[in-house]
């Protein structure tokens, strides 16, 4: 198991923040991996980091207000007006943009980590790709 270089500036933890982020599942091999990605793009560019952490604490504060957005009453509904005519409409709001904004950050987490062999696209999720020798 590799372990992550706390000295080039990441934290314990931040390689299960990524996964979580990235919404890839947990496991002894994406967690070695995403290990190893980290480590290498400390090596690669150091300045990295910080923004990967940015992103990170940018995804957990969307998430955040995700989880109190679902908790309200009309969680995810705007209000549509026709006219003289108005009515809620379920798909918008507050809640569609916390999940765009979420989307942006797994986004700019995928290109940072592009170099990755289990960071990519299988059928517009996330996934590990599988290499035969």
């Amino acid at each position: 198991m590799a372990v992550l270089d706390t000295g080039i500036g990441w934290q314990e933890g931040d390689v299960e923040r990524i996964l979580r982020a990235l919404e890839m599942s947990f496991s002894r091999y994406t967690i070695n991996e995403i290990t190893v990605a980290c480590n290498e793009l400390g090596d690669i560019a150091s300045s990295q980091i910080s923004e990967v952490r940015s992103l990170l604490v940018e995804w957990e504060t969307a998430l955040g207000h995700q989880k109190n957005a679902g908790q309200e009453e009309n969680a995810g509904k705007i209000l549509v007006k026709a006219d003289v005519l108005e009515w809620e409409k379920e798909g918008g709001g507050k809640y569609e943009s916390i999940l765009r904004e979420k989307a942006r950050i797994r986004n700019e987490l995928e290109k940072i980590f592009g170099f990755s062999n289990v960071i990519g696209l299988n059928d517009g999720r996330i996934g590990a790709r599988v290499y035969r020798s």
